[in-house]
């Protein structure tokens, strides 16, 4: 761990140290929501599902207990999702039953949702980690009685509002339209390549749609080579065979931060290669650390999870009361660059930037 940490460092010194391009990240962002929701479900704004003070009161006179069911329980995504759907979950007086994760394996999901079935629970947050494997035991929890609140990624054959309250996400066309624009902001003309996650997961399908798009859309840069992963720990190799294979990449785009992206940054540096322009979406600490330093990881088209929590538990309050809720709100996105990192970082994170990563972009 320490020789790794030691790794880093030397290499962000270096990485840093060389001349770095300007960006200006007011041409990245997008101003409205681009995404639509699964099954083409059209944005509704998340102040649709604010509690009045007297809708949290009555919640706050029940005992309603939740389950949440993650894809699996690391990162930076999944914390501050957490971080806001335990805040918010606590002012409406909601008890958290359990919090569990599948570690992407569809099966394990199948079998903690078989069980949550037959919890003595009032509703469910839940990320399905494939929308097709999963979809029988997700319908389980549905006949139960117990009401979903859907993160992302909505079952095979739910139909809304039968099945499901709504689904909450990020907008991640427009995470995507942001980490083409910056790939194309630092290439300016040559080749790419495209890390993907390889299964039928939704929101990770538009990232990669809006990164294709925006990329095609520059006459100079031509997608040479696109990857794809089911095991977001074992990138490492299959990048490594990526370039190895297009040695004279010029950028690349991996579809989310952590551990996916990281591991294509060790895959190019184990080749000696320290030119490559990456973007991603998501966000992680680690990820933070090369923005700053100036590494090969340029920007980011960037989430909102903490937000995202607190509307999803929203939405389990209104439906709790028994009211309507909408098939899709989508968060938003955050165009981040070492250039906007200082300005970007708390509302991400909900805390302000570190100082010794002040001292580093200033």
């Amino acid at each position: 761990m320490a020789l790794h940490h030691a790794q880093t460092v030397i290499y962000s010194q270096i990485e840093c140290a060389r001349e770095m391009k300007e960006v200006h990240i007011d041409d990245i962002g997008v101003d409205e929501i681009l995404a639509s929701g699964p099954n083409r479900a059209e944005p509704t704004p998340a102040e649709s599902v604010d509690l009045s003070p007297s809708q949290v009161k009555k919640l706050q006179s029940n005992d309603y207990r939740v389950s949440i069911l993650f894809h699996y329980l690391q990162g930076t995504w999944t914390k501050l999702q957490l971080k806001g759907l335990k805040k918010r979950f606590d002012e409406l007086g909601i008890t958290i039953e359990g919090i569990y994760g599948s570690e992407f394996d569809a099966d394990k999901q199948s079998r903690i949702l078989e069980q949550i079935a037959q919890k003595d629970i009032d509703a469910l947050i839940s990320i399905p980690v494939d929308t097709a494997a999963t979809a029988e035991a997700h319908r389980a929890v549905s006949e139960a009685g117990i009401d979903i609140v859907i993160m992302d990624n909505v079952p095979d054959g739910f139909q809304h509002p039968r099945d499901y309250a709504g689904c909450v996400s990020s907008d991640n066309k427009g995470a995507g339209v942001i980490a083409g624009r910056l790939l194309r902001k630092f290439v300016s003309e040559g080749t790419v390549g495209m890390v993907n996650f390889d299964a039928p997961f939704y929101v990770t399908k538009q990232r990669e749609i809006a990164v294709r798009e925006t990329l095609r859309e520059a006459p100079d840069i031509s997608i040479v080579t696109e990857r794809g992963f089911t095991d977001p720990y074992d990138v490492e190799d299959l990048v490594t065979e990526m370039l190895e294979s297009h040695p004279d990449l010029d950028g690349l785009f991996v579809i989310w931060a952590d551990p996916p992206c990281m591991q294509a940054i060790r895959a190019a540096r184990q080749l000696g290669i320290s030119d490559l322009h990456i973007t991603t979406t998501d966000l992680s600490n680690e990820a933070v650390q090369h923005i700053a330093n100036g590494g090969m990881l340029k920007g980011t088209g960037a989430q909102l999870p903490y937000q995202q929590g607190i509307i999803e538990a929203n939405m389990a309050g209104q439906t709790l009361l028994g009211n309507d809720t909408p098939q899709f709100i989508a968060s938003g996105s955050l165009p981040i660059s070492r250039e906007n990192l200082r300005e970007m970082y708390p509302r991400y994170y909900q805390e302000e930037l570190p100082q010794n990563l002040l001292s580093i972009i200033h």
